[in-house]
């Protein structure tokens, strides 16, 4: 049986006047399985409609994570590819309704989305926008997802250097996220935790402040709690960096 564990910080940074980030932590067990289902949702839009996107999203999950997911686990719906499709049905219903809200309060707003769930022995990612997943295992920081942003596919395209897209003016813009298209397209990636393995799941105003190297000696902190792991890459922000609101969940399987 696997054990976790697993702390979080949310808060607003330096400048903005409302955190409009939300954040999702829960773990249970499942039909017999350990698991856990963690979210960071970077809400976007004027007024505070970002941040009611983002908490609805939160929200959702934990309604699914109480509710569709063990009846699914209980009927024998538990493969790799039944996760995935009812993730993805339930990302395409929670995108309809945030398109519906728009159309109804005539606004812009949308929302980031990255997700990890922790079941049986595998992870499972879902992912949307510029928030991140990163896995540390064996010494050593890898990002498991990709960012959906302008930026992130000029780099992929070989016309812009990390360093640049780190610098450039049109870092922010997105290419996908939640109430922005009819079809919402995330990325997915699974595979299987080792014990000793480390996830952090965060926000862009935490990781576009600081270096890759830097949230990876945090993580490599192993006589650190996980909830104090989080705190220290908050505080790794220096004091005027912070120019968005910061998210970081930090989860660690200790074994099985």
């Amino acid at each position: 049986m696997a054990v976790y564990t697993y702390g979080a910080v949310t808060d607003r940074g330096d400048f903005r006047e409302e955190n409009q980030d939300s954040i999702l932590c829960v773990d249970g067990d499942v039909e017999g399985k350990e698991t856990a289902l963690f979210a960071v949702a970077d809400g976007m839009g004027g007024l505070s409609w970002g941040g009611q996107v983002s908490r609805y999203i939160a929200e959702r999950f934990a309604c699914w994570w109480n509710e569709d997911f063990p009846d699914m686990v209980w009927a024998g719906r538990d493969s790799s590819a039944d996760i995935r499709e009812l993730l993805e049905q339930e990302i395409w219903d929670i995108n309809q309704a945030v398109l519906q809200f728009r159309k109804k309060e005539h606004c812009s707003c949308g929302s980031t989305l990255s997700l990890l769930l922790l079941y049986g022995n595998r992870y499972f990612i879902e992912n949307i926008g510029d928030s991140r997943v990163y896995l540390y295992r064996r010494g050593s920081l890898k990002r498991l997802t990709e960012d959906q942003s302008l930026v992130a596919q000029l780099v992929r395209e070989g016309k812009m250097t990390e360093e640049e897209a780190r610098r450039s003016s049109k870092k922010n813009k997105l290419t996908m996220c939640i109430g922005m298209f009819e079809i919402p397209q995330s990325y997915f990636v699974t595979g299987e935790w080792k014990p000793g393995d480390v996830f952090l799941l965060c926000s862009d105003g935490l990781y576009n402040p600081l270096l890759e190297e830097q949230l990876e000696q945090v993580l490599a902190r192993g006589e650190l709690s996980a909830g104090e792991r989080a705190q220290l890459l908050r505080n790794s922000v220096l004091p005027g960096d912070g120019r968005d609101n910061i998210s970081a969940i930090v989860a660690e399987v200790l074994g099985k």
